[in-house]
């Protein structure tokens, strides 16, 4: 390798692609075409020197070089990205602030419905909320607020437990019309379901939903929780759920007891302590979800006293 310029723009298609394992996918993340994805990692390979990828009909796989530069390329990603948030800091007195909270889908469809709540009093603060299933890494992802499914590693980070979740099965009044049985776990494998596909078939409903069907597909496949959401609504399927949403929603739980447990986490950087405006959000998004928990435990428990 000689006189290798570290494009910052090839790093980040490489780093979309080892973690997607797929040039279609990595496009879609990065917001560009397919062969220009491609032709970053063709480049990319030919100016090191070094395959980074196996090709393969399941996807692109990381060779064991591919391995050990990808940990490079995350740690320039952090620095990079730690340096964009120090100038952001640095902007604190400015008019306006952003405040990056990253989250999964659910937890987008949730707090876009209470965005009044994290801005009332702080006119100066522009909320972007990034539905990423990798927030783990806020360095990464030039984040400030991460709210997930697993406490954060980094040693950087400080994480808080917001409670647990529960995985439910779910349907509409017109599908239970239609399927007096579906109320019976007996019946679910000859049921109709929709679920998850693409790069979220790997979520924990979905491995749930294909234990159910015992690998066979379900009828309905989407890759956006709000569209499943609406599959469920038109009475068409059932589907699986986490509690804190199916509960709040126009459907019917059939199962009283969950098919899984999980625990709800938020983690940001030590450094918000230091912005008295973006800590305040951050306690602000952290009450929400604990609010959202406890009625919904509540709900649960209603329920389970009438039965």
């Amino acid at each position: 390798m000689n006189d290798f310029d570290f494009d910052w723009d090839t790093i980040r298609v490489f780093l979309a692609v080892a973690e997607n394992e797929s040039l279609s996918r990595a496009a879609e993340t990065l917001a560009l075409s397919q062969p220009t994805v491609g032709r970053h990692i063709a480049r990319l390979e030919d100016r090191l020197g070094v395959q980074l990828f196996d090709r393969r009909q399941t996807g692109y796989v990381l060779t064991e070089g591919g391995m050990r530069l990808v940990k490079v390329a995350r740690s320039m990603a952090r620095g990079a990205a730690d340096f964009q948030r120090a100038v952001d800091f640095e902007k604190a007195g400015s008019v306006e602030q952003v405040c990056r909270i990253t989250l999964g889908e659910w937890g987008q469809h949730f707090l876009s419905h209470h965005v009044p709540v994290l801005v009332d009093g702080l006119g100066n603060v522009r909320i972007e909320l990034y539905a990423d299933d990798t927030f783990w890494d806020l360095s990464r992802n030039s984040a400030d607020i991460a709210v997930g499914n697993q406490a954060p590693t980094q040693s950087h980070l400080i994480a808080q437990k917001l409670g647990e979740r529960g995985f439910y099965v779910y349907a509409s009044s017109d599908y239970l019309k239609k399927h007096a049985d579906a109320y019976d776990p007996t019946s679910w494998s000859t049921q109709i379901w929709a679920g998850y596909c693409g790069a979220r078939a790997k979520l924990r409903s979905s491995q749930l939903l294909a234990g159910i069907l015992d690998g066979s597909p379900c009828r309905y496949a989407v890759n956006n929780s709000r569209a499943l959401l609406d599959i469920l609504r038109t009475g068409e399927a059932m589907g699986i759920l986490p509690d804190w949403i199916g509960e709040h929603e126009d459907l019917r739980r059939l199962n009283q007891e969950p098919l899984a447990l999980g625990n709800s986490w938020m983690s940001f950087h030590e450094r918000l302590r230091l912005h008295p405006d973006l800590a305040k959000v951050k306690d602000r998004v952290a009450a929400l979800y604990r609010q959202r928990y406890a009625e919904t435990s509540q709900s649960l428990k209603a329920s389970r006293e009438q039965e």
